[in-house]
């Protein structure tokens, strides 16, 4: 694997990482917890993550949005009749910063602009880091 995609791959576990710890949350009172079935990330619904999938790397998100599949098939059995797979890269698709994990700025490094559907005033997103 090519240090771009490794890069890469860390980038996107760390992405999911923090989109999964600002959804869920669980209630102070009853430890009950809010977990959502499905979140955007890059423009892209992710479906519930099974565990064969996350051991791997990977995100459960449809067929037709995955660049790059893992090799093995059925590792979201959750979300099968979806059209579902594991799925190691997703494209960058126009959407709301925040799916983007970014905030809109005035200035940008190249390298870190996402394709934010919000940004007004001549802002770009930027992925935070």
């Amino acid at each position: 694997m090519s240090i771009r995609k490794s890069l890469f791959s860390c980038l996107m576990v760390a992405l999911v990482m923090a989109t999964m710890l600002r959804s869920v949350r669980a209630d102070i009172e009853t430890n009950e917890v809010n977990d959502q079935d499905v979140y955007m990330l890059q423009g892209v619904r992710v479906y519930p993550n099974d565990r064969q999938c996350v051991l791997v790397g990977g995100l459960c998100v449809k067929t037709s949005d995955c660049t790059e599949p893992t090799n093995n098939k059925g590792l979201c059995p959750t979300s099968v009749h979806h059209g579902v797979e594991c799925c190691y890269e997703l494209p960058v698709r126009p959407a709301p910063c925040a799916e983007h994990l970014g905030m809109c700025m005035d200035r940008c490094h190249q390298r870190l602009l996402r394709p934010g559907t919000d940004c007004v005033n001549g802002q770009v997103c930027c992925v935070l880091i």
